[in-house]
């Protein structure tokens, strides 16, 4: 398929919404510490706006939520806009009902404010049905070929988004694809371009002494990676560290990191894992509880978006939303990053493997940064896995891997 067909297919399947001026916020924000400090530094706004906004954000995946039970089938998904607004898909008519529930959705999660209703052209189970059928055939047209096609769900304009390589050659298998969802989909379906390649982040930076936390550089015989949040069991309350399901392929021994004198320690082995069509994650058992004492701690370096913690506390855990802050803490990069959920849903391939329902931001990392803790605000998001170039990056969420694992994220008071 040409170039020139592709920027036509992308212009024929933009998305018109029709925008809803905005509630103001009604109450003062809390006020800003570490995390908005780094935010509004970031952005260039105001430390208590940075407060407020954050505090808005944290608020979205309840937000959209409540929106898709009150608005039922009405429901065209949630987005974060630049200034930290938080909008509401409304598929078809907006009537008087349907404002009003959007606005009892909003209530219903906390927010008083700093939201608007959108109308859209689909509902968010269209969009689902259409990212679902782009998931399926993804894995083997991708297969063989040099660069991959990508695709993810895009609530902030209505569709579908399939990415090409720039610049690449693609295979039969490829372009039979893109013909066949550009004749099934429509008007849901969104063609654009992704620069770099995706890569699994497996492959020298800190170290913390006892409790465990995430952060931290893990490694055994076959791998270095990022030992990720802290989590017990559902079943018999044993605790784990999470990182990466990649990083556990072909590795059975012990993982291990050091204390800062360069002393190393065990952790445990890998006690279940995923690297697959469901999922990118894994579970390290941890020995030695009672020399760990673990916690729902993060040891957070410091960085353009953020302000070095090592014990930076995790209150909860959550679905992201698309537009959300969202930060890493990647044991290998030497830094740390924060940037923009842009892609939810997504199917991507790496590594000889094709991975469906991963996030997809504008943070940045590097390769050991797998398994890396997605976190803002306090709240747990995801698992860091992949990149398609440094700041182009790809994550695993948190709550399908809590699920998959059988295991709860550890709070910083559990």
């Amino acid at each position: 398929m040409s170039r020139t067909m592709v920027s036509l297919l992308t212009a024929v399947s933009a998305v018109i919404a029709v925008m809803i001026p905005a509630h103001a916020a009604a109450h003062d924000p809390p006020p800003a510490g570490g995390e908005a400090l780094a935010y509004a530094r970031e952005v260039g706004i105001p430390p208590a706006e940075a407060a407020r906004r954050l505090d808005r954000q944290a608020l979205a995946p309840g937000f959209a939520s409540a929106a898709e039970n009150y608005l039922g089938t009405a429901f065209g998904g949630v987005w974060i806009d630049r200034e930290s607004v938080l909008n509401v898909g409304v598929a078809g008519s907006m009537t008087a009902a349907r404002t009003e529930a959007v606005g009892t959705a909003a209530r219903a999660a906390g927010l008083d404010g700093g939201y608007r209703p959108v109308r859209v052209g689909y509902a968010m189970a269209d969009l689902n049905r259409a990212n679902a059928l782009l998931a399926d055939r993804l894995g083997p047209a991708n297969e063989g070929a040099s660069t991959s096609l990508t695709a993810g769900l895009r609530t902030d304009i209505n569709a579908v988004e399939l990415q090409l390589p720039a610049g690449a050659t693609l295979t039969a298998a490829q372009d039979a694809l893109i013909s066949d969802a550009v004749k099934a989909l429509g008007g849901l379906l969104v063609v654009g371009e992704y620069t770099g390649r995706a890569e699994a982040r497996a492959c020298v930076y800190p170290y913390c002494d006892p409790p465990l936390r995430g952060g931290i550089r893990i490694a055994n015989s076959g791998a270095g990676c990022t030992g990720s949040f802290i989590a017990r069991s559902k079943d018999d309350a044993l605790l784990y560290q999470f990182t990466a399901g990649h990083c556990a392929v072909g590795n059975t021994d012990d993982w291990s990191t050091r204390f800062p004198d360069q002393s190393e320690h065990v952790i445990g082995p890998i006690h279940n894992s995923r690297f697959a069509s469901n999922g990118d994650m894994a579970i390290m058992r941890v020995l030695n509880v009672t020399g760990w004492a673990p916690r729902g701690w993060l040891k957070v370096t410091d960085g353009p978006d953020t302000f070095a913690d090592d014990t930076y506390n995790l209150s909860s855990d959550s679905t992201s939303v698309i537009g959300m802050r969202i930060c890493t803490a990647g044991a290998f990069y030497g830094r740390g990053d924060c940037g923009t959920v842009t892609h939810l849903g997504v199917t991507a391939s790496y590594n000889g493997r094709t991975v469906t329902n991963l996030g997809r931001g504008t943070f940045c990392g590097t390769g050991g940064d797998s398994g890396a803790p997605m976190y803002a605000s306090h709240v747990a998001y995801g698992l860091q896995v992949a990149g398609y170039s440094e700041c182009d990056s790809l994550y695993q969420g948190i709550a399908a891997a809590e699920s998959a694992m059988n295991v709860n994220v550890l709070h910083a008071l559990a």
